[in-house]
């Protein structure tokens, strides 16, 4: 049994200081993750027009701006078109994990009918993360007016926003967000949210400051989600022991699995109000030259921090979902300079320096949240294909899950043998103790053989993976102008982004030492950049 949910409708039939990053964006950002369903066979998607601009002006007085992510797809046509209720349609998409986040962003269903009744109409879940979207047949211009409407007024509910017919400080005698008026004028933001109801919006745990540094409470929490790949549900003994530093209190993997989440959690602890000084003002600089140069997929996409113990995972830097998780030691390392008097020459190092860091973790929180633009990178423009390798316990008992791409599903096509490809994967050496972070790890490249559609490690005589080192596939190791990460193209990607960030910082041609193998790749990423980037 499940506990039903409270659904608030909306039917319209025939038109009835830390964390700002500038002053020219709005302060705060509200996150959407559209689920768009579509047919049993993966057909005919109900309609997903979403004028943001008059969404966004619709919250224009509140200061927020509404970040929609890449729509994913979910196929059920009898939730498509309203025929089975919406509580049923929130359990199966939980059971596909297609429901993202932990509470901290909306999760927007696409429908072409809601309960049986086709739109426009919405239900927004009062106070909660989830909204069923139902925008009716293609409209003209003007009912763009009738779209935003929906959409903004659903997630008010989302906000906690009431009807002004049941809210007593919400005046119906003026067009608002939720009273009456026409659609153009309860989007326009002279009418559509009064004081009262920003400040409602203000305390909602769905709204975040454009750039938010979580506290040990909130960061704990956040750094344990896997709802947009796995992590904490393949990581196998010895890796653990590496990421923690410690031993295992048992042998079984359940119970090691709960001990990492444990252990993942304890480590996170507060920024101080100097740390976030630094970082915004490192930010802020990032922010102008992305927006400067066209990079607004990742100038809008919302920096969301969580700082860690120099223990965990040898205070590496690294990703969780949309967070960017940094260690103590690394920001006393990136910001060592920091002053607020320093010179001219001092604060483009620390941009640079920081600068490049950051946008490198950011480009895997796009990989997560605009994942099918990535996977024309790395299939269309650099050749690589992706696959389901069928699971070897002898590969995953010494497994490193990179954070940034713990799914190793991209390999690398042999230059002249059909059907057979090359995997990189990232493992632990043999120790007497535990293994050391960096230091323990070993890129092992294992052959693939595919065969009516199935991707098989290939093996000796006595069945064990056969493997050969990274300079033996010279082809590759070559092929692009890095010479970290190249085991996993979110790697190679955010390395490469990283370079270019850097290159555009100092007035300076980027790749300029790139190997003849590589400048084809090189190129090609340029391109990429300046097809996907700029929106």
């Amino acid at each position: 049994m499940i506990k039903r949910v409270a659904w608030i409708i909306m039917l319209w039939i025939g038109g009835v200081s830390h964390g700002q990053i500038s002053k020219t964006v709005a302060p705060y950002v509200l996150i959407v993750q559209p689920i768009v369903l579509q047919s049993d066979e993966g057909t005919d998607p109900a309609s997903i027009m979403i004028p943001e601009d008059l969404v966004d002006q619709a919250y224009q007085k509140a200061g927020v701006d509404f970040r929609f992510l890449e729509p994913i797809y979910f196929n059920h046509t009898q939730a498509r078109d309203g025929l089975i209720n919406l509580d049923s349609i929130v359990v199966l998409a939980r059971q596909k994990k297609l429901i993202k986040g932990q509470d901290d962003l909306i999760n927007m269903f696409f429908v072409n009918a809601v309960d049986g009744q086709k739109g426009p109409l919405g239900r927004g879940m009062m106070g909660g993360n989830l909204t069923f979207i139902s925008l009716g047949d293609s409209l003209g211009a003007e009912d763009r007016y009738l779209q935003a409407f929906v959409i903004a007024h659903e997630v008010g509910h989302n906000l906690s926003l009431k009807h002004a017919a049941v809210d007593k400080k919400v005046p119906t005698s003026i067009p608002n967000l939720q009273g009456e008026g026409e659609f153009k004028y309860r989007v326009d933001p002279k009418y559509s949210l009064n004081p009262y109801q920003i400040r409602i919006i203000h305390q909602s745990p769905l709204i975040h400051p454009r750039v938010d540094f979580l506290d040990s409470q909130r960061g704990s929490k956040a750094i344990l989600d896997e709802s947009y790949e796995p992590y904490f549900s393949q990581l196998q003994i010895r890796e653990i022991e590496a990421f923690t530093q410690s031993r295992v209190p048992s042998s079984d993997l359940d119970s090691v699995r709960r001990y990492a989440k444990e252990k993942f959690a304890d480590a996170v602890v507060n920024f101080t109000e100097d740390e976030k000084e630094r970082i915004s003002f490192v930010l802020n600089k990032v922010h102008q030259t992305l927006i400067e140069n066209d990079l607004h997929l990742m100038a809008d996409q919302p920096w969301r921090f969580i700082k860690i113990e120099d223990w965990l995972c040898g205070g590496f830097a690294h990703t969780r979902g949309t967070y960017i998780i940094l260690s103590q030691r690394h920001i006393d390392h990136l910001t060592q300079n920091w002053s607020t008097s320093m010179s001219a020459e001092d604060e483009q190092q620390l941009v640079e320096k920081m600068g490049k860091l950051l946008v490198h973790e950011q480009m895997h929180s796009l990989q997560r949240t605009f994942k099918s633009k990535f996977d024309v990178l790395y299939s269309d423009y650099w050749n690589f294909q992706k696959a389901q390798v069928t699971h070897e316990r002898q590969i995953a008992l010494n497994q490193v899950s990179n954070p940034d791409a713990p799914v190793a599903e991209w390999l690398i096509p042999h230059p002249t043998k059909a059907n057979e490809f090359f995997w990189i994967r990232t493992l632990l050496k043999e120790t007497q103790g535990i293994p050391q972070m960096g230091k323990d790890f070993v890129d092992t490249v294992f052959t693939v053989k595919e065969k009516m559609g199935v991707f098989t490690v290939e093996k000796s005589k006595k069945n064990v993976p056969i493997t050969t080192d990274l300079d033996k596939i010279a082809f590759y190791k070559n092929a692009f102008p890095v010479s970290r990460g190249i085991d996993h193209p979110n790697e190679i990607s955010a390395y490469l982004f990283a370079d270019y960030f850097q290159a555009i910082l100092t007035s300076s041609k980027p790749f300029p030492q790139a190997h003849p193998n590589s400048s084809k790749n090189s190129k090609r990423f340029i391109q990429w950049i300046q097809e996907n980037m700029n929106k």
